[in-house]
Order: structure tokens, then sequence, then C-alpha cells
């Protein structure tokens, strides 16, 4: 090999230091074409993954040292916030000298949370409003889903197909083998057309999962929710996941928002929720009201107001569309919500 060809390797080679939050770090050389998840992968670092496109943000990231870009075709699941603050999805990000990245889970996790491939059986199928339908299932006696972190989210696949598709659950690992879910049903959509013209009880989807890194965090600190629509799935897990672990010690914020009031479901539970835990400050909006409306008449997030951050190691949980998100992600930290605090979960549409 020449000088001249050892220069260009040397210069198409960077060190990539991934950080976990335990603070086990893992050094790897990235070669030149190589994502960080490519980087990972090839050297056993235990970084979360799953869909390998960029859809689902499992694999996401925060850049603390030098300089990582990014495939901007395919940051499909990346606010535009959290771009201009570092964040990166490492399965479309490449290092563009050495660095270091620092990963917001513990090195074990994915050894502690290996998902796993099952069937459901629907045990009840149920219409709460004009397009969100609530599926209860059990699990198959052979499915492994201990490690389930109320938040995650799990695949389904719809029957009589190939296609799969991505759902947070709104029931706890306490329940299992039940599982519940909030699905949102559209004019047009391959899980939609399904749960609108033959789902029945009875019948068995293959599910697999738990995925995400969207999960409740433990720390003893005021924590904040804001959900749009089906978003309010993962949120009704963590509410209930705090509640078993009588977590009463500081303030919980649900900020739950839909455009038109015939869009609201799961009014009830969530009654029944205000009542068992005295913590739990749950906001109904609506943001365009057709009649009389006695609850919030503004957008989820803007529920949330500066006397509402009395800490300011406030953790904040977002899940719902991407729009919804990023101003809500913007709203909180100009209340002062440090972004490091504020995890974001998409819900899927299709």
């Amino acid at each position: 090999m020449s000088s001249s060809e050892a220069v260009a390797v040397e210069l198409a080679e960077s060190k990539v230091t991934f950080r976990f939050k335990d603070g086990v770090e893992y050094e790897a050389i990235s070669g030149e074409g190589e994502t960080l998840l490519d980087v990972a992968r090839n050297n056993e670092v235990p970084v979360i993954h799953q869909c390998l496109t960029g859809s689902c943000a499992s694999c996401i990231c925060k850049v603390d040292e030098g300089e990582v870009g990014m495939d901007s075709d395919r940051l499909m699941s990346l606010l535009p916030s959290e771009q201009r603050e570092g964040f990166r999805l490492t399965c479309t990000a490449y290092a563009e000298s050495d660095c270091v990245v620092d990963l917001d889970y513990p090195s074990t996790f994915s050894e502690d949370h290996e998902a796993s491939q099952s069937v459901i059986t629907i045990t009840e199928l149920e219409w709460v409003n004009h397009n969100t339908v609530r599926i209860e299932a059990e699990l198959a006696d052979d499915a492994e889903m201990d490690h389930f972190e109320s938040g995650q989210y799990v695949q389904l696949k719809v029957p009589g197909t190939e296609e799969w598709r991505s759902y947070s659950m709104s029931s706890t690992e306490r329940e299992l083998p039940e599982v519940t879910f909030y699905i949102r049903v559209l004019e047009d959509g391959v899980m939609s057309n399904y749960l609108r013209d033959r789902a029945a009880v009875g019948d068995e989807l293959e599910i697999d999962g738990p995925y995400g890194v969207f999960y409740l965090r433990e720390e003893k600190v005021p924590q904040i929710m804001i959900a749009g629509g089906t978003g309010l799935a993962p949120m009704l897990s963590m509410i209930d996941s705090l509640r078993l672990k009588n977590f009463r010690r500081k303030p919980v914020i649900l900020a739950f928002g839909c455009s038109f009031e015939k869009d609201l479901f799961a009014q009830d539970e969530l009654e029944l929720r205000d009542t068992w835990m005295r913590n739990l400050d749950i906001r109904t909006c609506v943001s365009r009201p057709e009649g009389e409306w006695d609850g919030y008449n503004c957008r989820a997030q803007f529920s949330i107001t500066q006397e509402d951050i009395t800490d300011p190691e406030t953790i904040a949980y977002l899940c719902g569309p991407p729009a919804m998100n990023e101003a809500a992600r913007e709203h909180l930290e100009s209340l002062g919500v440090k972004g490091e605090n504020i995890h974001v979960e998409l819900f899927e549409t299709v």
C-alpha cells in the first residue's frame, strides 16, 4: 500500500465512543460509509434498534463530542428541535470525525429486554369513539414479555397480510398475559381496513416485541405527560405503573388533547385514575370545540404553564403526531424543562 493510500484509509476512519447511561463505554472504528448502527452491530455494542429505516426512533442517541452527519432523506421520526440539540438516529447517522455519542439507557438494557415473537388472541373489541378501537387480547402461553417496560411498543402482524404495524400498549406488566391497545382507524390503511371490516373476537395476531426506549423513568421527580389522540395509550400504562409502585411523592400531570370532543375516549378510565391517585392532575383538552365544552380549550401542551414546572429535574413524556410533539417539546423547553428530560414517541397511523 502506498503512503497516499494509507492516508486515504486513515481519513476515512473515525473512532466512535458509545457511552451508556450506566457509565459503560464501547469504542469502535467507523469505516467509510458505515452508519453508527453498522459500527455498533459489527462490534457487538448493545445499541437498541428495530426498524433499520429511521421510522421507529429506537436507536436514538445524542452527540456529545465530534461531528456526526445524517441521511436527511430518512429522518422520519426525529424532530427538528431534537436534531438541533444533537440527537441522531444511529441507523441514519455517520461519523464525520472521532465522536462520542450518549445512549439514554444502561448497557444491559438490550439483554434485559430482549424481544420475542408470539401470538395474541383478541378477547374484546370495542369502538370507543368514531375512529378508535380498544382491543383486549391474551398472550399465548409461550409468550415471554415479563421484561416489558410501560411506554414501550410491540409490532402486530395484520391477519391475512405480511404487513406489521407498531402500537404501544395501554396495559402494564402486572396485567400480563392480558394486553390492551387503543388503535386509531383511518379511512384507509392495512390495519385500519382489517379493524373496520373483519376483525372479530377470537382472531389471532402475531406479536413481536417489546421495543423502544420510550419507557417510564423511575426518578422521584415530577412527571408531565402530553398525549395526542391514541398517544394516550402508553401514558395510561405509565400512570398505572406509577400507581402500582405507590408513587405519590411528586405531582403527575397528564395533558390529553384531541381536535374535537367527538375524538375523545377513555374518559371513564381517566376519571378512575384521577380518583385513585391524589397526585395525578388530568387535563383534557379540545382545541376546536363545536359546542359548550367544560375542559381546556387549547392544544394539550398549552395546558402546561410555568406554575407547573416546580422542579428543574421534571421529566416529560410526549406521544402524538410529529407536529404536536415538536410544538410540545419547544413549549416545555421554553418553560425550563431540560431537553434531555423530554422523551418523545410517535404513534403509527396506518
